[in-house]
């Protein structure tokens, strides 16, 4: 499923809506969650999701480097 910003603000005011809310539809799908934790999850990898999309994400390299010793 592709995410949309839309979906990313739905999900963020179900976690800071503070009721306890378990279950969040995605238009015409609807996710079950198991704790908050579980949604925090999901909210990263929408996020992502969204960035790639958008081609907003910058990636990063990471150099390693030894004397051979």
């Amino acid at each position: 499923m592709a995410w949309t910003q839309a979906d990313i603000d739905a999900l963020k005011q179900a976690i800071a809506d503070g009721r306890g809310a378990r279950s969040i539809a995605f238009g015409d799908q609807s996710v079950s969650f198991n704790s908050p934790s579980d949604m925090l999850a999901l909210l990263a990898v929408m996020q992502q999701d969204v960035q790639i999309t958008a081609g907003t994400r910058q990636g990063y390299r990471v150099a390693a480097t030894s004397k051979g010793v």
